[in-house]
C-alpha cells in the first residue's frame, strides 16, 4: 500500500471518528458529541520534542550509522557492480521505519482508548530513532492528529463531569486534565491548523482550580489565526467575553461573536443576558427579538423576553411572552414560576399560587417552585401551608437559608415567635450576616427580650458599622432596659448616618424629654429634634406630636404642651388613644412624664431596680409609635 493511500485513510479515520465540538453548537455547547475514550492509566509518556533527534547514543548498536570508511568501501563494491543490478536494489529503510509502519497499522484498526496510546508511544519511538525526512512529516502529522484525538476524549470526559457537578471527586481528575492539555498543546505545536485544540485547551482552563489567562490566551489564539473558521472564532469571542473583567470588553466580544457567526443565536441571547444584567433593557430587547426573527421556535428567546418586559413594567407582553415560551416547551416549570411570580406582585396569591403548583407537576423537585409556593401562601395567610412547603424545599437541601427563612416566618405568623427566633438563631450560628441578626433582634423585640436583641445588634454592627437602622434598633432595646445613656449614644449615631430619620428624631427627642437620668434629660434639644420630626412627618404622625408636647413639658411650658397633646389625641385613633388622654391630664396638673422602663419576660434577672420617680413626674409608657414596628421577614 502506498504511502499517500495510507495518509489517505488516515485523514478519512479522523474525519469519522473525530468531530471536535465547536461553535456550531453555540457557546453553551459541552463534548457531548466528542468521542468517549477509555482514560489512560497514569502516567502516560508525552511524545518527545520533535525539533530534537535522539542522540546517536541512544540508538541500538545494531541500528547504529555506518562509518565514513564503510561507507567508501561500500561505495566502491557498489561501483564495480554493472548499473542494472544498482537500479533493482531497495534503499535501506530508516531505524524508526519498523515503528512507524506499526503505529499506521494499528491507528487504521484502533477501537479504544489503551490502542490508541499505543500509537502514540510507537510514533513518538519510530521519530526519536530516527526517520527519512518524508516519513518524518508523515509521522508528525499523524502523532498530531492522534494527540489530538486523544486529548479531545479526555476533555470530552472531564468536561462532562464538569457539567454534572462531579469533576473532582474523581482521584485522578486534576492529571488527566494535565495529560489532556499536554496532548492538545503538542498537537497544536506539530500541526498548528488543529486550531480546535486551543478552543478545548480554553474551556480545561475555564474549570475550577484552571488559570483564566491561559484560558484567555487560547481564545485569543484562535481569534488571531487567519485560517480560523468563522464558527470556531465565534465561540472563542463568546468563551473570552466571560473571562472578560471590565464590561466594555466583555461587550466588544459579544459583538466579535455576533460579527463572526451573525445567524447563531446562542451569541444574541448572551449579549442580551449582558445588557440585561447592566440594566440597559431596551438593547437587552432589541437583541432578543433580533433572535426570535431569526428563530420563532426557540424556548430560551422568548423567556428572556418575558423577563425583559417585565422589568421595564409591561406586564401583559411579559405575560403573552412567557406564554409562548410554555408552548414551545410545555413541560418547562420556569415559564409558570415567572408567571407565578407576576401575579404574586400583583397581588393575585390565588393565580399566584396556581402557577407555582403548576411549575411543581412538572417537575416534583423542584426546589424553587416550593420556596415560591411557600412565600404565596404566608402572603395569602396561609401559614400552615406555607410551612409544608418550607419543610418540603429542607428535606431536597437540608440548611438552605431561604428554606429556614420561610420557616421563621410561617412561626412569626402563627403566633411562634420563639419557634421563629429559634430558626434564625440557628441558621445565623451556621452563616452569619448582618441581615439575620437584624431580623434576630426585631422578634427578640417583639418577645421583649431586649437583651437577646442587643446581643444580636452587637454582632451585626461589629460587621456593618455604617447602618443606621442597626443603631437605631439597638438604641430601643437600650432603651427598653433603662440605659438610657446607651441609646441617646446609638441614635446620636444613627442622625449622622441619616439626619432626615423621622422615626431616630423621635426617638431621641422622647429619651431626651422623659428619661429618669437627670444627666440625660434636655428638654431644649428635645424641642428642637421634636419639631424637625414633626415637620418632615407634615404635623400628621400623633405619637410625634406626643413627643413634641412631652418635650415642652420638660422645659416648663405646659400651655404647649397641652396644645399638642391635644393635637396628638385629635389625630390618633389608634390602641394608644387612651394613653394619649392620659398624658394630657399629666400636663394640665402641671406633670412631666418619665419614660417607663420595663422588664423583659424573664430575662432580666439580677438587673436593677429603677428608683421610684419623684412626686412631680409620672411614669408612662413611650407612646408605641415612637417604636418601630418589627419589619416583615427578610425576604430572599
Amino acid at each position: 500500500m502506498s504511502r499517500l493511500r495510507i495518509l489517505h485513510l488516515l485523514l478519512v479515520f479522523s474525519l469519522v471518528s473525530f468531530v471536535p465540538a465547536t461553535a456550531a453548537d453555540g457557546p453553551e455547547s459541552t463534548a457531548e458529541d466528542a468521542p468517549k475514550v477509555e482514560m489512560p492509566e497514569p502516567p502516560v509518556v508525552d511524545p518527545p520534542a520533535v525539533e530534537e533527534p535522539a542522540a546517536e547514543d541512544d540508538k541500538p548498536a545494531e541500528e547504529a550509522k555506518p562509518s565514513e570508511e564503510m561507507k567508501e568501501d561500500k561505495d566502491s563494491e557498489e561501483s564495480e557492480e554493472p548499473k542494472e543490478e544498482e537500479d533493482d536494489e531497495e534503499p535501506e529503510p530508516s531505524p524508526g521505519q519498523a515503528d512507524l509502519d506499526k503505529a499506521t497499522q494499528l491507528k487504521l484498526t484502533a477501537e479504544d482508548g489503551k490502542q490508541i496510546n499505543d500509537v502514540i508511544q510507537l510514533l513518538a519511538s519510530a521519530m526519536k530513532k530516527g526517520l527519512d525526512e518524508e516519513n518524518e512529516a508523515f509521522a508528525k502529522q499523524m502523532l498530531a492528529s492522534t494527540l489530538m484525538e486523544r486529548g479531545q476524549g479526555l476533555a470530552a470526559v472531564l468536561l462532562d463531569q464538569s457539567h454534572a457537578g462531579a469533576a473532582q471527586q474523581d482521584p485522578r481528575w486534576g492529571q488527566l486534565r494535565m495529560i489532556a492539555l499536554s496532548d492538545l498543546s503538542n498537537a497544536v505545536k506539530l500541526d498548528p491548523t488543529e486550531i480546535t485544540a486551543w478552543v478545548l485547551i480554553g474551556r480545561l482552563h475555564q474549570m475550577p482550580g484552571g488559570d483564566a489567562k491561559a484560558a484567555t490566551a487560547a481564545y485569543t489564539n484562535v481569534i488571531d489565526a487567519e485560517d480560523a473558521e468563522a464558527k470556531l472564532r465565534a465561540e472563542a469571542y463568546a468563551r473570552r467575553a466571560t473571562l472578560q473583567k471590565e464590561l466594555d470588553d466583555r461587550l466588544a466580544d459579544f459583538g466579535g461573536a455576533i460579527e463572526a457567526d451573525p445567524e447563531n443565536i446562542a451569541y444574541r441571547l448572551l449579549r442580551a443576558r449582558h445588557y440585561f444584567a447592566t440594566r440597559k433593557l431596551d438593547e437587552s430587547l432589541a437583541d432578543v427579538d433580533k433572535a426570535i426573527e431569526i428563530n420563532n421556535d426557540d424556548y430560551t428567546s422568548h423567556e428572556l423576553r418575558g423577563l425583559v418586559l417585565r422589568e421595564q413594567g409591561k406586564t401583559e407582553a411579559a405575560f403573552r411572552a412567557f406564554d409562548r415560551a410554555g408552548e414551545i416547551n410545555p413541560d418547562a416549570p420556569m415559564p409558570y414560576l415567572q408567571r407565578g411570580e407576576m401575579y404574586g406582585k400583583l397581588g393575585n396569591m390565588e393565580q399566584a399560587i396556581d402557577e407555582a403548583t403548576k411549575a411543581i407537576d412538572r417537575a416534583e423537585s423542584n426546589e424553587l417552585g416550593y420556596l415560591l409556593r411557600a412565600d404565596f401562601y404566608l402572603r395569602d395567610d396561609q401559614p400552615e401551608a406555607g410551612l409544608a412547603d418550607a419543610e418540603k424545599v429542607l428535606e431536597m437541601r437540608p440548611g438552605f437559608a431561604p428554606a429556614i427563612l420561610l420557616k421563621a416566618r410561617a412561626y412569626e405568623e402563627m403566633g411562634q415567635m420563639k419557634q421563629a427566633l429559634g430558626q434564625l438563631e440557628e441558621l445565623a450560628a451556621a452563616a452569619p450576616r448582618v441581615e439575620l441578626d437584624l431580623q434576630i433582634a426585631l422578634y427578640a423585640l417583639q418577645l421583649e427580650m431586649p437583651r437577646r436583641a442587643i446581643a444580636a445588634l452587637d454582632r451585626a454592627i461589629e460587621k456593618k458599622s455604617d447602618d443606621a437602622i442597626l443603631y437605631r434598633y439597638r438604641g430601643d432595646s437600650y432603651l427598653n432596659i433603662g440605659q438610657h445613656i446607651e441609646a441617646v449614644a446609638d441614635y446620636e449615631k444613627a442622625l449622622e448616618i441619616t439626619p432626615d430619620d423621622s422615626g431616630v428624631l423621635n426617638n431621641l427627642a422622647w429619651t431626651l424629654a422623659t428619661s429618669p437620668n437627670d444627666d440625660v434629660r434636655d428638654g431644649k434639644r428635645a424641642i428642637e429634634l421634636a419639631t424637625k420630626a414633626c415637620e418632615l412627618t407634615e404635623y400628621q404622625a400623633a405619637h410625634i406630636l406626643s413627643t413634641l408636647a412631652a418635650s415642652y413639658a420638660e422645659t416648663g411650658d405646659f400651655e404647649k404642651a397641652k396644645e399638642w397633646s391635644q393635637k396628638a389625641i385629635e389625630l390618633d385613633d389608634s390602641e394608644d388613644h387612651a394613653q394619649l388622654e392620659d398624658e394630657l391630664e399629666h400636663y394640665k396638673r402641671g406633670e412631666t412624664v418619665r419614660e417607663k422602663q420595663e422588664k423583659d419576660a424573664g430575662e432580666r434577672e439580677g438587673a436593677e431596680e429603677e428608683p421610684a420617680p419623684k412626686d412631680d413626674h409620672r411614669e408612662l409608657e413611650k407612646p408605641s409609635g415612637s417604636t418601630p414596628a418589627p419589619r416583615r421577614s427578610i425576604d430572599f
